[in-house]
C-alpha cells in the first residue's frame, strides 16, 4: 500500500513542474488582483455623477408643467450601442435630464434634439422615435440591461403610441384576417396594440435580450414635440409592488441609464443611442421633500398609477461587474483563475 502511494507521488513529481506551478500561481494572483482593481475602476468609470432632484408640491406629469421651472437640467452624453447585435444608434449625441419629486411620486423629463418627428409606423421599414430610462436601486448593475443577479427596471415611451390614433395602420388594400396578418395584435403583444391610452410601459431585464413586459404597469409617460426635437416625461409612485420595480424612496442610491431611438435613422430594438455611464439618485436626494401630501400631476394629466406599499429592490449578489452579466459572478471568477493558471503553467513549462 505504501509502495503504491510512493509510486503515485513520484508519478506526480515527474509530471508536475514545481517551478512552473509556482510561477503560474504568482501570475494568477497578479491577474486576480488586476481583475479586482478593474472592477473598482470600472465601477467608477461608468458612474457619471448625481442627478439633481427638485422638491415640488405636485409631481409633474406633462412636459410643459409649471413645476419643471424648479428643476435643474443636467446633460448626459449618448453613444451608439456597440455592445451587442444589432449595433446602431448614435444619431442623438446629448440628452437633457431633469428630475422632480414630491412625497409620493418621482418624475423625469428628457429633452433631446431630433429634426424629424417619426410617429407613423403604418408601413414596412417605418420606425418610431422613442426613449427609455433604466433604473436599479442598490447595487450597480451591468450597463447593458442588467444581469442574471442584477435585474433592472426599464420605463419606455414611444412617439407612435401618443401621436397616432391607429398605430399599426392598415398595410393591405384587400380584406384580410387580422389574426393572420397581425399576429402580434392577435396574441395580445403590448407593443402591437392599435391604440394606446397610456404612453409609458414598464419592463424588466436581466441582461441583453431578456426584456420582459411587467405584470404591473405603474409608469405613466407623456411627450410633446418641441421646435427641434422631443420632450418626454416619465412619472411613477415612489414605491410599487412589482418584483423588480426600482424603489424611489430614501435609503440606497438608484442607478439610472438612458436610451433614445431615432426612427428616421432606422433605429429600433438594439439600434439606439445610449448612455455608457450611470447617473445616480442619492439617498438624501430621494428623501421626502416636504410634509405635505401633494397629489401627482402637473397643470394637466392624471396621477401616476400603482398602489403597492412595498419597495422592491431585489438586490443581486456580489459578483464582479464584468461577470454578473453571465448570471454568476463566482463562476466567472473561478473560470478566470483556472484558465489563467493553466495558460501560465503551460507557457512557463515550455520555456524551462
Amino acid at each position: 500500500m505504501s509502495t503504491g502511494a510512493g509510486d503515485a507521488r513520484r508519478f506526480v513529481a515527474e509530471r508536475v513542474d514545481t517551478s512552473a506551478a509556482l510561477g503560474a500561481t504568482a501570475v494568477t494572483a497578479v491577474v486576480l488582483a488586476l481583475l479586482l482593481s478593474a472592477q473598482a475602476a470600472m465601477g467608477a468609470a461608468v458612474t457619471s455623477g448625481s442627478q439633481p432632484v427638485a422638491a415640488v408640491d405636485t409631481a409633474p406629469t406633462e412636459p410643459g408643467a409649471v413645476a419643471w421651472e424648479n428643476a435643474t437640467e443636467r446633460s448626459v452624453q449618448l453613444n451608439p450601442q456597440q455592445m451587442a447585435l444589432p449595433y446602431g444608434g448614435g444619431t442623438v449625441g446629448q440628452l437633457a435630464v431633469e428630475t422632480a419629486a414630491n412625497d409620493s411620486h418621482v418624475a423625469f423629463r428628457l429633452t433631446w434634439e431630433d429634426p424629424t418627428a417619426d410617429t407613423n409606423i403604418s408601413e414596412p421599414g417605418a420606425y418610431s422615435d422613442a426613449a427609455a430610462i433604466m433604473l436599479r436601486r442598490g447595487e450597480q448593475p451591468p450597463i447593458m440591461m442588467g444581469g442574471g443577479d442584477a435585474p433592472v427596471n426599464i420605463w419606455y415611451w414611444r412617439a407612435s403610441w401618443q401621436e397616432n390614433d391607429s398605430v399599426g395602420g392598415d398595410m393591405y388594400a384587400y380584406p384580410h384576417p387580422d389574426a393572420e396578418t397581425k399576429p402580434g395584435l392577435a396574441a395580445g403583444n403590448p407593443l402591437s396594440k392599435q391604440r394606446y391610452s397610456d404612453y409609458g410601459q414598464n419592463y424588466y431585464a436581466k441582461g441583453y435580450g431578456s426584456l420582459s413586459y411587467a405584470e404591473t404597469q405603474p409608469v405613466r409617460a407623456s411627450g410633446r414635440r418641441t421646435d427641434d426635437g422631443w420632450q418626454v416625461v416619465f412619472v411613477r409612485e415612489r414605491t410599487v409592488d412589482g418584483p423588480h420595480d426600482a424603489g424611489l424612496s430614501s435609503g440606497e442610491p438608484v442607478h439610472l441609464a438612458f436610451a433614445v431611438w431615432n426612427g428616421s435613422a432606422d433605429e429600433v430594438n438594439g439600434k439606439k443611442s445610449i448612455t455608457l455611464r450611470f447617473s445616480q439618485l442619492q439617498s438624501d436626494q430621494l428623501s421626502v421633500p416636504s410634509d405635505s401630501s401633494g397629489d401627482s400631476g402637473g397643470s394637466s394629466g392624471d396621477a401616476a398609477g400603482g398602489e403597492g406599499e412595498q419597495t422592491a429592490s431585489d438586490d443581486g449578489g456580489d459578483g464582479l461587474w464584468i461577470t454578473r452579466s453571465f448570471g454568476n459572478g463566482l463562476a466567472g471568477v473561478v473560470g478566470v483563475v483556472v484558465v489563467t493558471y493553466l495558460v501560465a503553467y503551460r507557457s512557463i513549462r515550455r520555456r524551462s
